[in-house]
């Protein structure tokens, strides 16, 4: 009868009870977290986000308790400063390559200022879009067939839909050709500050 070598089965047997403490001490921390009080768990939230919210959503991702304990940024990317990420910069990627480029696949790189990490983001809508400014760490973008301006927050996918510049061409005695016209014009447009409130979604940029 074959029998494996005592070697061989003490290597295999190695790693099983460093899975298993990996495991036990995951488990310990969330049963930590678990036992907070709720309010403790959000304040201590709000202090992280202050930093960064990536590192907000990783303590969310800790645990159910955690993560109820605190407010979810989807759908309060945009109308919450809070939840801004302002300390976030959008890498060029060179070589011609530029957001929504086909090579890229729908992927953005952003570099954090403080931190010095990169993160890889899926933002396909880049395809249809171009950016004109980046206000706060939200992204001022023109959509392409109507000019409609919008604003982007690149890691919740919240957006906020402003008029489109071809608005302000349609005064009394402009024609079609006129704004067709004046379209490549309205992509040197940015912004400097930008004010959202969520009663009823307004927004205002400066």
């Amino acid at each position: 009868m074959h029998r494996k070598r005592p070697s061989a089965m003490r290597a295999r047997g190695s790693k099983r009870p460093r899975r298993t403490a990996d495991a036990a001490a995951a488990a310990s921390d969330a049963s930590g977290w678990a036992s907070l009080p709720a309010d403790l768990v959000g304040l201590v939230g709000w202090r992280v986000l202050a930093g960064d919210i990536r590192d907000y959503v990783r303590l969310r991702a800790v645990c159910p308790d955690s993560r109820s304990s605190s407010d979810c940024p989807r759908g309060r990317g945009v109308v919450d400063p809070r939840f801004y990420p302002s300390r976030w910069m959008m890498l060029p990627e060179g070589h011609g390559l530029y957001p929504g480029h086909g090579k890229l696949r729908g992927y953005v790189r952003f570099f954090n200022l403080s931190t010095g990490v990169i993160v890889r983001c899926l933002l396909p809508l880049f395809k249809n879009h171009c950016i004109l400014d980046s206000v706060d760490g939200l992204r001022l973008l023109q959509r392409d067939e109507d000019t409609a301006i919008r604003l982007l927050h690149p890691f919740t996918g919240d957006i906020v839909d402003l008029p489109p510049l071809a608005t302000l061409l349609r005064l009394p005695g402009a024609n079609l050709t006129l704004v067709e016209m004046a379209r490549p014009y309205l992509r040197s447009i940015g912004a400097t500050s930008v004010s959202v409130w969520a009663d009823e979604m307004g927004s205002s940029l400066s």
